[in-house]
């Protein structure tokens, strides 16, 4: 007996080789790298900040702030979003609080050293909020609310963890080498998340190249105690280096780090979750790190404003599940017919 697929199972058979078809062709990436509650920060920290230069975008802290210095100027044009978010205490003895231009300015046209030509007098004051106190003379800042669960600091500490971790352990897809010119990295050209584990190397005269367009890259390192050197990418908007080119989607991913100093200009995000942050150079990303504060020497980092690109979602398990019964489906029907 031949066994027939009626017309009510065919748009469900379609939509189920369908979507077997498109996982079949683009599968996605084991780890979806996306900085979760981080997102749209320049600085994200669980425990204190106590001195910076400035911090081009939005900044939030778990702790305390203990003293003042600009942020928010390179806010996008149209951002509502509070520029500063504390945890704890806030201390403004110094800086202001923006929130982005007035008009309608790319303020990520120009970077890092580069001024943004919209200050003064075009730029909008920015919004704080805090769980503490407030220390400040209000003409720092637009308002201030005071929320101590804006922010749940102790959850996105557990999420930024488990990411860290999950990369960490990632396989390498990417190859590197050290020479005369520093540490080389070279993607397969073909990976649309490229890693790299540099293991104990050294975080100085980094080139990227060979490098799927769009793709996002994992810089692995295993240091404990890590700092940026060198050259690592050009520090213009029109920068075309490796590293430039992909500064919104390049992650550095510090699991074991327990101190960092960014003593150069950084194209990329940091991922130091558990790491006391310090240094003297520009970091063009997001960093997580656990607190920033001075160097020995009394020197500061700056925070640019670069917001990380997050990959594509991964298709959750009961989406995989639906494809795999509707490929079962297929292939029982197909064997009945010719069978029957």
């Amino acid at each position: 007996m031949t066994s027939r697929l009626s017309l009510k199972t065919l748009p469900v058979l379609a939509l189920l080789v369908a979507g077997a078809a498109q996982a079949s062709v683009a599968p996605a990436p084991a780890v979806a790298v996306d900085l979760g509650p981080a997102s749209g920060y320049s600085g994200f920290f669980f425990g204190n900040v106590t001195g910076a230069a400035d911090v081009e975008g939005r900044l939030a802290v778990g702790g305390n702030m203990t003293t003042g210095f600009d942020v928010g100027y390179r806010n996008a044009y149209g951002s509502t979003a509070p520029s500063l978010v504390v945890g704890g205490n806030v201390n403004l003895n110094a800086g202001t609080i923006y929130n982005g231009p007035k008009a309608n300015v790319d303020t990520n046209a120009t970077i890092g050293p580069a001024a943004a030509t919209w200050i003064p007098g075009n730029v909008k004051m920015g919004d704080i909020v805090y769980g503490g106190t407030l220390s400040s003379p209000d003409w720092r800042y637009g308002s201030a609310t005071k929320n101590g669960s804006f922010i749940d600091f102790a959850g996105a500490y557990t999420q930024l963890s488990g990411l860290s971790a999950q990369l960490a352990g990632l396989g390498a897809n990417g190859s590197w080498s050290l020479g005369g010119g520093g540490v080389q990295l070279v993607g397969d050209g073909a990976s649309d998340l490229q890693v790299f584990n540099l293991g104990n190397t050294a975080l100085k005269d980094i080139t990227l190249s060979n490098i799927k367009a769009g793709a996002h890259i994992v810089i692995n390192s295993t240091l404990s105690s890590a700092v940026f050197s060198g050259n690592l990418g050009g520090d213009l908007g029109s920068s075309t280096d490796g590293l430039a080119g992909y500064r919104d989607r390049v992650l550095f991913n510090l699991s074991n780090a327990s101190a960092v100093q960014v003593n150069t200009f950084v194209n990329g995000s940091v991922l130091a979750v558990n790491a006391a942050v310090s240094g003297s150079g520009h970091l063009e990303g997001t960093l997580v790190a656990n607190s920033l504060g001075l160097r020995g020497d009394g020197a500061k980092l700056e925070l640019g404003y670069e917001p990380f690109v997050p990959t594509a979602p991964v298709p959750e398990p009961e989406t995989w599940a639906m494809m795999a019964a509707g490929l079962l489906v297929i292939g029982s029907l197909a064997r009945r017919r010719r069978i029957g």
